[in-house]
């Protein structure tokens, strides 16, 4: 437990880069004057399963501290930098230029009446995003409960990313600011880039030539360069 409050303490006060890699899976409530109760272990170790990072060797990542730019906490916002970015709400597909995507939420229903060890239920309760490109299906993918939450207002967003002649689709869901957050870049063949699981919804995200930015409020974070696969 001391071990665990000096983590915590850690990650309050470095941020994201200390707080990752030491592997604090507590971060994923606001950090505030105390410790919050620590949670079971089999809950520690399914945080630190949704929060593991992916990188295909497209992607380089470094760890980044730079200024954060304070505005307005928005959960549904995160993408407005970029120069491509919708909002998908689950009712009907968005477009996004030549994409086209669906947020699949299952009635909210199925979070109250789903019996714990019926397994075709819970697999129905899943949060699913899917894309599509000219008619042609290239993405259907989970996204776990702990990035979504079972409030009705959840909400996914998606931007498009240009990276020299080579097109991308980011995606992101968030339950709400103080959960954790699901980022997950997608080529335009449909083929995942970079996944990743972060502690909450405090983040910025900033849109490069050669890829991405993102910081939390600490100004700590990640940069990730991705190169084009060669033709």
């Amino acid at each position: 437990m001391a071990s665990l409050s000096k983590l915590y303490s850690a990650y309050c006060k470095h941020g994201l880069h200390v707080g990752l890699l030491a592997g604090l899976t507590l971060s994923l409530s606001a950090c505030s004057g105390t410790m919050p109760v620590q949670p079971s272990q089999a809950s520690l170790v399914d945080a630190e399963v949704a929060l593991t990072e992916y990188r295909s060797n497209q992607v380089e990542v470094t760890v980044v501290r730079q200024q954060y730019v304070w505005r307005l906490p928005d959960a549904n916002q995160h993408l407005a930098q970029f120069n491509h970015h919708i909002q998908v709400d689950g009712s009907v597909p968005a477009r996004l230029q030549d994409f086209v995507i669906s947020y699949r939420k299952p009635p909210q229903h199925l979070f109250r009446s789903a019996p714990p060890e019926s397994g075709v239920m819970a697999a129905s309760s899943v949060d699913e995003v899917q894309i599509s490109r000219n008619g042609q299906f290239l993405v259907r993918e989970s996204i776990a409960p702990a990035f979504t939450g079972q409030q009705s207002y959840r909400r996914l967003e998606a931007a498009r990313l240009k990276v020299g002649d080579e097109t991308y689709v980011l995606t992101l869901a968030n339950g709400f600011l103080h959960r954790p957050m699901w980022l997950a870049i997608f080529a335009a063949d449909g083929s995942p880039v970079y996944r990743i699981g972060l502690p909450h919804g405090h983040w910025q995200f900033t849109e490069h030539a050669d890829g991405i930015s993102m910081v939390d409020t600490s100004g700590s974070g990640k940069r990730l360069l991705i190169r084009p696969v060669p033709q």
